[in-house]
């Protein structure tokens, strides 16, 4: 019996040894082998130009901080994107609905079925803008045949968690006030972006606007206090998202005495009074993964439509960067699946 238990031992301690030495100091460095080569692939394409990022942090403190970083973001993000969206070809139309700024997109030959989507991009409460994101925007448009109004938000400095709840819940109305019907209206956020349209939609419903068809979230981040398990465990693992660069974009956008307002923190709503058919993506690789599991059991313990869609081994919205691999193309086309299961064309 000894002899067999010092045995096992033994090839305990080789085999955790092999795995220390195929795993980097740096988790956020490890290429699952279990993903496609294609997103193996666009791993180690990125992970050169993200460590500067997790090395050196540019913490904005002051609203001019804010706005620097903002501005040089949406400056590099609308250049990079330019090309892309030559080649995609598709039909990009600035414009305003409620009074708040829209970048519309529309695929090549769109069919108007009497459905639209507005989306609410991320970027920490104080990055990004609907010109800047416009990419992800066209490869949704180009995966489901959907119209996209993507919401230019005022980010951080300009806009808090009540201002811009209120912009987006001025979009909805303008598109009922226009004759949409609500269950022909679908909405998508990713990260900051999925924490404000459940926010905005909690909102709406408590002014009794009738709600919309069906969201779809990206890596939401519906928690700002970030207590969950992965919110520890896979802080230092996601090669797409660092706590100390988005700290100070939550602070900014909602003082912690708001943290448990559902409109700011939507996790903390009463899901029991209605809300839309939602479908959550995440990866196992994601740092906010609890906040897209507490969310999914929330709607669906209070009786509502949930679907928790995960994706091995990728990282915070995934969809965005891992173009044209298996995991991008799944995820898009069940995006599309969704939409077309709950959204009700008005034309045909």
């Amino acid at each position: 019996m000894r002899q067999w238990m010092f045995a096992a031992a033994t090839m305990l301690f080789v085999l955790a040894a092999a795995s220390a030495a195929d795993t980097p100091q740096d988790l956020r460095e490890y290429v699952p082998k279990t993903v496609s080569p294609e997103a193996q692939a666009v791993y180690q394409r990125m992970l050169p130009h993200v460590k500067g990022r997790w090395d050196k942090h540019n913490n904005p403190k002051t609203a001019a901080d804010f706005q620097k970083l903002h501005d040089a973001d949406v400056a590099g993000s609308i250049a990079a994107s330019e090309a892309n969206l030559k080649a995609q070809n598709v039909a990009i139309t600035e414009t305003t609905l409620g009074g708040v700024g829209i970048v519309e997109t529309r695929p090549p030959q769109y069919h108007d079925d009497g459905t639209v989507i507005v989306r609410v991009h991320g970027g920490g409460f104080y990055l990004g803008s609907a010109r800047s994101s416009v990419s992800m925007d066209a490869m949704i448009a180009l995966a489901t045949g959907k119209r996209i109004l993507s919401v230019d938000y005022a980010t951080v400095p300009n806009g808090d968690w009540k201002r811009v709840t209120d912009q987006v819940v001025a979009v909805y109305r303008a598109l009922l006030q226009q004759g949409y019907r609500p269950d022909s209206i679908g909405m998508l956020g990713d990260s900051a972006g999925g924490n404000i349209i459940p926010a905005s939609v909690l909102k709406l419903r408590d002014q009794g606007l009738p709600l919309p068809g069906a969201l779809v979230l990206f890596s939401p981040c519906v928690d700002l206090g970030q207590p969950g398990d992965t919110n520890m465990t896979l802080r230092a693992a996601d090669p797409a998202i660092d706590e100390i660069d988005i700290a100070p974009g939550l602070e900014a956008y909602a003082p912690r005495s708001e943290w448990k307002n559902p409109y700011v923190s939507p996790i903390f709503g009463d899901f029991s009074k209605g809300f839309p058919p939602t479908l959550i993506q995440v990866g196992t690789k994601e740092v906010l993964l609890s906040d897209s599991v507490r969310l999914y059991q929330a709607v669906k313990n209070a009786g509502g439509v949930a679907e928790l869609d995960v994706y091995e081994g990728m990282a915070h919205v995934f969809q965005a960067y891992m173009v044209n691999t298996p995991e991008q193309k799944a995820a898009l086309a069940e995006v599309g699946r969704f939409w077309s299961h709950h959204l009700k064309p008005t034309k045909y």
